[in-house]
């Protein structure tokens, strides 16, 4: 993941697989080491084994390390924008990480415009945040049974100040020739 550290009160979007969960969570690890952090989570990411897997190498206390992310979760398109509301009403200088920011949005009982308002009114929250604190957020690919909703991830893309898409692996039908050439 190219985030480097200190990170600079920005919008960093990173695009992958499963929102790259993994990586997001050891990343959450490693900040808490050092600091506290907000986790915001809109995809049911948010593993708190997984990110005390990560401290057991690094500290003989992965409890207080664990005391230093706050976390909160949201289930819908209203809820999402009302975490990240709630977490504007109070702005800190501590590190956000949204955790696969578009699922909520994708809810087929969400009209879509609805879902771009919703998701306007998300990435005007993450902006005000990123004048007080690094904010880095997790996506996904739309996929192609929503692909009507394609313009929220060009949207979330165009408002970040950063954003990077992990390389697509080669699947071995692209890597092996055809026998027959």
């Amino acid at each position: 993941m190219p985030v480097e550290l200190p990170l600079q009160n920005k919008v960093f979007v990173l695009l992958g697989q499963h929102a790259l969960s993994h990586k997001m969570l050891e990343f959450t690890a490693m900040l808490c080491l050092k600091q506290t952090v907000t986790v915001l989570d809109c995809g049911n990411r948010a593993d708190m084994y997984a990110v005390a897997r990560h401290l057991r190498p690094f500290t003989h206390d992965p409890v207080a390390a664990l005391g230093r992310i706050r976390l909160s979760r949201a289930f819908t398109g209203y809820q999402t924008v009302a975490m990240f509301e709630a977490a504007t009403s109070a702005p800190h200088s501590d590190a956000v990480l949204v955790l696969d920011i578009l699922p909520t949005f994708l809810d087929e009982d969400l009209e879509l415009e609805d879902a771009q308002r919703l998701f306007n009114r998300a990435l005007d929250c993450l902006n005000a945040l990123s004048r007080h604190a690094p904010v880095v957020i997790s996506a996904k690919p739309i996929p192609t049974i929503a692909r009507e909703r394609e313009m929220l991830l060009d949207a979330l893309c165009e408002e970040a100040d950063f954003c990077w898409e992990e390389p697509q692996a080669l699947s071995a039908t692209a890597m092996q020739g055809s026998l027959f050439s």
